[in-house]
C-alpha cells in the first residue's frame, strides 16, 4: 500500500493509484468534468486540479506517490478551476434547448459551484422539444437568461421572465435568437418581454436582436 496526506488527512492506497482515489478515500472531493471512471482519463479539462507536493497536477491522471501531501482546495487552485472552466464555455457552442440532459448537466453543476455565468436558464428547464414553451410563440427569456433559478417558472407552465439577469455572451445570444427565429416567436412580443427587467440592456446586444427585427418600418427600440 501506498501512504499519503490528503488534506493533512493520512490514507492508504493501492501501487498505480491516481490521486483522486486517494482524495475520495480520504473523503475529500475535487471537481470533475472530463473523467469517468474506467472508461474516460485523459485529463483534457483540468477541472480536477489539485498540489501534489506543491505542484499542480490533475487529479483524475496523476499517480500517488509514498508520502506525498495533497491540497485539494486553496485560493490558486479555485483561481485555475475558474479560468479552465471559462475558457471551456468559450469554446462550447451552448444551446441548451436543444440538449436532452436535463438535471444532470455537469457543467451547470461546476459553473453554479465556481459562480460562473454563461449558462442560460434552459439547461435547468424540464421542458424540452415540443414541450418548450417557445413552441407555441411564448416568449421565454430562458435562452437569454443566467441560470441558478431551478427554472421553477417553466415547471409551473409560466414563461421566463428574465429576472436573474441576462447573459452577457454574445454567442450564447446569437445561437438563441436563432432558436427564437426558429420558432417564429414574435420580435415585439420578445422585446417587451426584455423591457421588463432589462431596461440596461448593453448596446452591442441590442444590435443583435435587431438584426432578427423586421426589415420593413422603424426598427424597434430595446
Amino acid at each position: 500500500m501506498v501512504k499519503v496526506h490528503v488534506n493533512g488527512v493520512e490514507v492508504d492506497v493501492p501501487p498505480g493509484s491516481y490521486i483522486i482515489d486517494a482524495v475520495e478515500e480520504a473523503g475529500f472531493k475535487v471537481p470533475l468534468l472530463c473523467y469517468l471512471q474506467g472508461v474516460f482519463s485523459e485529463a483534457t479539462c483540468r477541472i480536477c486540479v489539485v498540489k501534489l507536493n506543491g505542484r499542480v497536477v490533475p487529479a483524475c491522471r496523476y499517480p500517488v506517490q509514498e508520502g506525498a501531501s495533497i491540497v485539494t482546495h486553496d485560493e490558486e487552485l479555485i483561481s485555475l478551476r475558474r479560468l479552465n472552466l471559462e475558457l471551456l464555455l468559450a469554446i462550447h457552442t451552448i444551446s441548451c434547448w436543444n440538449c436532452s440532459v436535463k438535471g444532470s448537466c455537469t457543467l451547470v453543476s461546476l459553473a453554479k459551484e465556481m459562480l460562473i455565468e454563461g449558462i442560460p436558464v434552459c439547461s435547468e428547464c424540464p421542458l424540452y422539444g415540443e414541450l418548450c414553451l417557445l413552441s407555441y410563440r411564448i416568449p421565454c427569456l430562458g435562452p437569454l437568461t443566467i441560470a441558478g433559478c431551478n427554472a421553477e417558472c417553466t415547471k409551473l407552465g409560466a414563461p421566463c421572465t428574465g429576472c436573474r439577469g441576462f447573459i452577457l455572451s454574445k454567442g450564447v445570444w446569437r445561437e438563441a435568437l436563432k432558436h427564437y427565429k426558429m420558432r417564429n416567436v414574435d420580435v415585439e412580443s420578445l422585446l417587451s418581454a426584455i423591457r421588463v427587467f432589462w431596461n440596461n440592456l448593453p448596446e452591442d446586444l441590442s444590435k443583435l436582436i435587431k438584426e432578427v427585427s423586421p426589415s420593413n418600418g422603424q426598427q424597434p427600440e430595446v
